[in-house]
Order: C-alpha cells, then structure tokens, then sequence
C-alpha cells in the first residue's frame, strides 16, 4: 500500500482506515514524519493490542480515533492526499465471503471518498484474492476515472489503486526513484511499480 505515496504530487496528508497491528502507523511515522496521519479503527481492542503489544500509538502528527470509517468520512471536513483502506472484519451478514465490509462497497462511500480527496489524491484499497474480489473491483472501477492493480508477490492480496487523474507514468517513475535514493524502506518504490496492471473494467 505504500506504492500509494507515489501517486499525489506531494503527500502531505493521509488517512488509513484499518489498524491492524500499526505497521502502516509506524512505517510511516519512521519514513515520513512529516505526513499527517489520522487512523480510523472500528474495535477499540484492535487500538489497545495495538498499542499494548506492537507500541502502536499516537504522536504529535498521528491521531488515532475508534469509529466506523464510513462515519468518519462522512462527518470529516478535512481532504487527504491520500486515503488507504484496510478494513476486514470476520466474514458475516455485514461483509463479503472473505471480509470485506459491505458498508466500505457502496457508491455513496465512494462519493465520500472523493468528497475528502484533495485534487490530485488517490485512495488505495488492499482486497484479499480469493475470486470474490472481482465484483468489489468493479465497484471501484465504477466510481473512479482510472484504476490500477497491484498484486503482492504471493497474490493473496491485491491493492487497488483508484484515481480521478492518474500521474503520468514518466512522473510515477521519477518519484519512485526519487524515494529510493531518501532512504532504504526495505523494499524499492521502483519495484512496486512493476506490478502495476490495469484493472479489466467491464
């Protein structure tokens, strides 16, 4: 999902709807200080375990709030340049066959997404592959101008990348290369972009 930073011109703003255990958090918060991050979480005991076991916590530009993220879009004010969900809840009457929140699929959310994207921002999605992720991405494709996937290496996961005016990709690849000489993240900004496909919409 960090392939995300490339798309804005200049991320100065994100928004991470999802917890987990706060590896998103603290990558970002070791990387990119500078950013400011509100995380929205819907179980309070994900926050705790977060913080209790993985030091995942708030800081003087991280401010975590437990909430339903759909609500939170809603009633925010503030626009992001870039927005990443994360969000699986334990598959139910409220989610799809692998967990992924149905309230997070519908075309008002979506409308809310744009509503809180700065011009130029994209909102990424990390999807389980399993098969039934295809109507979740025509859903995305509907709403969006543009779309890209990324599949991880072991394709159990695949994060789509949704934009209104997707950067060229002369600039994607500038500031990939750009990032790769700040700092050593662990992985390359340049290989992320390989895994770049179009998302088939239809």
């Amino acid at each position: 999902m960090m392939a995300g930073l490339l798309y804005p011109p200049a991320p100065k703003s994100v928004l991470l709807v999802g917890l987990g255990g706060g590896a998103v958090v603290q990558f970002l918060n070791r990387y990119f200080p500078e950013l400011q991050l509100d995380v929205v979480e819907l179980d309070p005991v994900v926050v705790k375990v977060a913080s209790d076991y993985f030091g995942t916590r708030e800081s003087g530009r991280t401010r975590i709030f437990v909430g339903d993220g759909r609500d939170f879009l809603q009633r925010a004010t503030q626009r992001y340049d870039l927005i990443l969900l994360d969000a699986h809840l334990h598959p139910g009457a409220e989610t799809d066959k692998t967990g992924h929140p149905l309230s997070l699929q519908t075309q008002a959310f979506y409308r809310s997404l744009h509503e809180r994207l700065e011009p130029g921002g994209a909102a990424l999605f990390n999807l389980i592959a399993r098969g039934e992720e295809r109507a979740y991405i025509a859903s995305i494709c509907r709403a969006f101008a543009a779309t890209e996937l990324l599949w991880t290496p072991a394709r159990g996961n695949v994060i789509v990348v949704a934009t209104n005016k997707p950067p060229a990709d002369a600039a994607l690849r500038a500031r990939a290369t750009a990032l790769d000489r700040q700092s050593d993240y662990g992985f390359s900004f340049t290989t992320l972009l390989e895994a770049r496909q179009p998302a088939a919409c239809n």
